[in-house]
């Protein structure tokens, strides 16, 4: 799992990236959160690949920070797997199947 913050102003912006990181062999899942400016990618994936896919869309990718910390982040990390992030749910729009 990668988390980075990116900064994305509309829907193509969006759909941009989304596509970008698709290419990526390895890549399971992209999940975007706009309002918080934060992607996650599932898969077996290095994060230095991730973040040059990024940056080829023109976008500047920095590592997710989550606002909460010390004990508090302790405590939920003991009750949820690092893997998969909690609320992580995968969406792949049509275009990033490909037919076999």
């Amino acid at each position: 799992v990668v988390e980075l913050k990116v900064r994305l102003h509309c829907k193509a912006c969006e759909k941009a990236v989304r596509k970008s990181l698709l290419k990526i062999n390895g890549v399971k899942c992209v999940e975007i959160d706009m309002i918080s400016s934060k992607i996650t990618v599932l898969g077996y994936v290095d994060r230095k690949a991730v973040v040059k896919a990024i940056h080829k869309t023109g976008r500047k990718a920095e590592t997710w920070r989550p606002s909460s910390s010390g004990a508090a982040a302790r405590k939920r990390d003991e009750y949820f797997s690092p893997r998969l992030p909690k609320g992580f749910s995968c969406i792949i729009p049509r275009w990033g199947y490909q037919k076999v």
